[in-house]
C-alpha cells in the first residue's frame, strides 16, 4: 500500500469508509481494490482477491463490507471524489465571485486542477486516475450519473455550464454532438493525467514536464478541444443522419 497522498483524510471523516469497528478494514480494501482495478481492470480482479491482499482472513470480507463489486467501485469513487468535489466547488465559487463562472477556460481549469491533485509526485505514486479510466463505465455506478450524488455535484456543474457554452454563440455546436464533446474532453484529460500517473509510478521522473507547465499546457489543449468548431463536413454528415433517421 502506498504512503498517504494529498487525498487521504482521517477515517472518521469518510462516510464511504464508515467509522468504528471495521472502518480500517474497509479503508484497506478500498485502497487495495483501487490499485488492483487500476492495474488489471475491474473484471480482472475478484472480491476474494481484494480481501486477501488487504490482509483479511475471511475470504468473503469484501462482499460482507460492500455487498458487490459495483458498490465497492462506488465506495472508491466516493472516497476519492469527496475531497476533489469540495475543492472543485470552492474553485467554482471563486470563479463566480470573480465573474468568470461561465468562462470556457475557467471551467476547464475547474475540471482539471482539482482532479490533477489526485496524481502523485515522484516517490509517491497514486492509482486513482487509472482506476477511474477502468471503472468509469461500469454499469450502475455514480460516476456515470453525475447528478446522482452530492460528491459529483462539482463536475455536474462544470458539465452543465460547458454544455450551455457549446450550444451558445453565433456558431453553436449541434445539440446531438454536445454529449460526445463533453465525453471527449473528459476522456482526453483523464488519459493525460493517467499517463502522468503511470510515469510517476515507474520512476520516469526525468521524462516528466514540470507539473505547473504540464497542467497549463493540458488546459490549453483541452480548451482547444472544447472550442473546436463543427466543420462543414461534420454538419453535412449530421444532416444526412437526420434525414435517414426521420
Amino acid at each position: 500500500m502506498s504512503e498517504p497522498t494529498n487525498l487521504d483524510t482521517t477515517l472518521d471523516s469518510l462516510d464511504a469508509v464508515g467509522s468504528g469497528r471495521g472502518a480500517a478494514a474497509r479503508l484497506g480494501m478500498i485502497e487495495v481494490a483501487e490499485r488492483l482495478f487500476a492495474e488489471r481492470g475491474v473484471n480482472g480482479v475478484s472480491l476474494r482477491e481484494i480481501g486477501t491482499q488487504a490482509g483479511q482472513r475471511n475470504t468473503a470480507a469484501a462482499r460482507y463490507h460492500f455487498g458487490s463489486k459495483e458498490a465497492l467501485v462506488d465506495a472508491i469513487f466516493r472516497y476519492r471524489m469527496e475531497p476533489i468535489n469540495n475543492r472543485r466547488l470552492a474553485f467554482l465559487d471563486e470563479l463566480d465571485r470573480d465573474g468568470r463562472g461561465h468562462d470556457l477556460r475557467a471551467l476547464v481549469e475547474a475540471y482539471i486542477y482539482p482532479l490533477a491533485e489526485a496524481v502523485g509526485d515522484p516517490g509517491r505514486p497514486t492509482w486513482y486516475l487509472r482506476f477511474s479510466m477502468n471503472a468509469g463505465l461500469l454499469e450502475g455506478i455514480a460516476a456515470t450519473d453525475l447528478g446522482r450524488e452530492a460528491w459529483t455535484r462539482g463536475v455536474h456543474v462544470v458539465r452543465t455550464r460547458l454544455a450551455a457554452l457549446f450550444t451558445a454563440g453565433p456558431d453553436p455546436l449541434p445539440a446531438e454532438l454536445v454529449d460526445d464533446r463533453w465525453s471527449r474532453l473528459a476522456g482526453y484529460v483523464a488519459h493525460a493525467l493517467a499517463n502522468r500517473e503511470t510515469l510517476i509510478q515507474y520512476g520516469r521522473a526525468t521524462t516528466l514536464t514540470d507539473r505547473q507547465v504540464f497542467l497549463s499546457d493540458l488546459t490549453d489543449t483541452a480548451v482547444a478541444l472544447a472550442a473546436a468548431p463543427s466543420s462543414a463536413e461534420t454538419r453535412a454528415a449530421l444532416h444526412r443522419h437526420r434525414r435517414t433517421a426521420s
